[in-house]
């Protein structure tokens, strides 16, 4: 016997139908959000959102989000809906300008929700919120001060000097692709600077910071998945628990770095790396935090004190961190660089040309010297043009604002910056697919070039990946030329199941050794 009718199958009938109408009811009211707030916005379809190919992995999520920003083209900012979530898109540099570092004040945090308990390596510099990011952001900034990454730039050359070894046995002028190389290079340098380990990928394929890495960007692995439902439905990670790294993952860096504070407390060994800083604060304890303390122009400072204890833990995320935000996005841009400099000759000649005179001038190439590789800097900058390393700015209102326009923003609302968009706009870059190192002699409009954010959380580790950049591609041209093998002529295809700007397919090299002459 049932409770409405009489018969339990009736009523489950009508209870479930209930609900779906409910959720459905939900959902529509959701997807009322901007016309609402009179934003103009991209109208979604139902649960899949605004741009439906982008959650279904059936293009990039950059891809995605083009499509959304041209749909938008004569708007400086419009509204759309990333599954059910709604995101409000900057596409003005104005905007982006204002939001990223004059009102910063007003969008400290990034739109994301984490649960330390369930996923520990989520307590990290990436994920913090207010005063806690406030804080442990200036500690960090000291691991990349100008002394600390001059010590880095030595563990930099070992790791090239062992790179061109490796690069050598591919300049016999066959096909090659270079990608995994670069990636064991960079993995060797993050290993070293950041964890004080003898690097060993570029010897040892199968080493395990390399599997390591190799799990990380897996297309099959779960990483993908999680960062659209994160990006999606925040909350659902929340209420489930779900966890967002592997068994082996989260083990490898929770371990790996009690492993080392431990090796460091028992020898008494110091080394000036990212693990040691932790280690010197962690020493201290708890630090407290006082809002007097903070910069409020610049900082969210609701909470009038709040305490950070330094943990394992701590380091162990913020360890990871510095893993991942260093080996990927530096190798994949080091290997778009090596692809549009191969592609084109004369722009290597030329950059080939500054490189030698700079080592000629200094007999080998030093820290200081790097910064007078202009024409080589450039290049760097027009491959991150087109191929960013950040493929987004995520932001969230942290208290109600009002636009350059006057339209309000409540707090709470998901902004995002759409990087590749932004520097593929004809608007802000003529001929944006064309590959003009040239294009960077004069600095490029503000809120124009975003390759690794901007404003106060900029990306922590700029320097330290332009000096793995920079150091690399000067050692290369100065031995080597590089050309596109004749399989290398097809249109690049980002891969839709990485969150990185990845190729689908290989990008294939031929390499030869300059006379010695050169």
């Amino acid at each position: 016997m049932g409770l409405v009718t009489n018969d339990w199958k009736t009523d489950l009938l009508i209870a479930t139908s209930s609900v779906c109408i409910l959720i459905y009811c939900m959902i529509r009211n959701i997807y009322s959000f901007f016309e609402k707030r009179n934003i103009k916005y991209v109208k979604p379809k139902f649960l899949l959102g605004s741009e439906p190919d982008g959650v279904l992995f059936k293009i990039h999520i950059t891809e995605s989000w083009e499509r959304i920003y041209k749909k938008l083209e004569h708007e400086k900012y419009g509204g759309f809906f990333h599954a059910i979530l709604p995101t409000l898109m900057i596409r003005d540099p104005e905007y982006i300008e204002d939001i990223l570092k004059t009102s910063f004040d007003h969008f400290v945090d990034r739109s994301f929700l984490v649960d330390v308990k369930t996923n520990p390596l989520d307590e990290n510099l990436f994920f913090m919120r207010g005063n806690k990011w406030k804080y442990l952001r200036c500690k960090m900034a000291s691991l990349f001060s100008q002394i600390k990454l001059k010590w880095m730039y030595e563990e930099i050359e070992k790791c090239s000097n062992t790179f061109d070894e490796c690069l050598s046995e591919f300049a016999d002028g066959k096909d090659a692709d270079i990608k995994d190389l670069l990636a064991r290079f960079v993995t060797d340098v993050v290993a070293s600077c950041g964890f004080g380990v003898e690097p060993q990928a570029l010897k040892n394929p199968d080493w395990i910071f390399r599997d390591i890495g190799r799990e990380i960007v897996d297309p099959e692995s779960i990483n993908m998945p999680i960062f659209l439902l994160r990006f999606s439905i925040p909350r659902l990670l929340i209420w489930f628990k779900i966890k967002t790294l592997t068994k082996k993952l989260r083990n490898f860096f929770l371990s790996t770095t009690k492993r080392i504070l431990h090796h460091r407390r028992s020898t008494g060994i110091i080394r000036k790396d990212f693990v040691q800083l932790f280690l010197e604060l962690k020493e201290k304890g708890t630090v407290g935090i006082d809002s007097r303390n903070i910069d409020t122009n610049k900082t969210n400072t609701e909470s009038n004190n709040e305490i950070i204890e330094l943990t394992d833990n701590l380091l162990a995320a913020n360890s990871f961190l510095f893993f991942l935000a260093g080996f990927e996005t530096t190798s994949t841009t080091l290997y778009y660089t090596y692809y549009f400099l191969a592609k084109h000759q004369e722009i290597q000649e030329r950059a080939r040309k500054e490189v030698q005179e700079v080592k000629a001038k200094y007999g080998h190439f030093t820290f200081d010297s790097l910064k007078e590789l202009k024409f080589l800097i450039n290049c760097i900058s027009e491959t991150m043009r087109i191929y960013p390393p950040i493929a987004v700015v995520i932001r969230e209102c942290t208290k109600d604002y009002n636009l350059l326009d006057g339209t309000l923003i409540d707090k709470g609302m998901r902004i995002i910056v759409p990087i590749m968009s932004i520097h593929r706009d004809p608007k802000n870059f003529a001929e944006p697919m064309e590959y003009k190192p040239e294009r960077f002699e004069n600095p490029p409009a503000s809120g124009t070039y975003l390759p690794f954010g901007d404003g106060p959380r900029i990306c922590i580790g700029k320097r330290f990946a332009e000096i793995i950049m920079y150091s690399t591609l000067a050692r290369t041209l100065d031995k080597y030329k590089l050309e596109l093998s004749p399989k290398c002529d097809h249109e690049i295809k980002l891969n839709p199941k990485v969150i990185s700007t990845t190729p689908v397919h290989g990008l294939f090299f031929r390499i030869h050794k300059l006379n010695d002459t050169n």
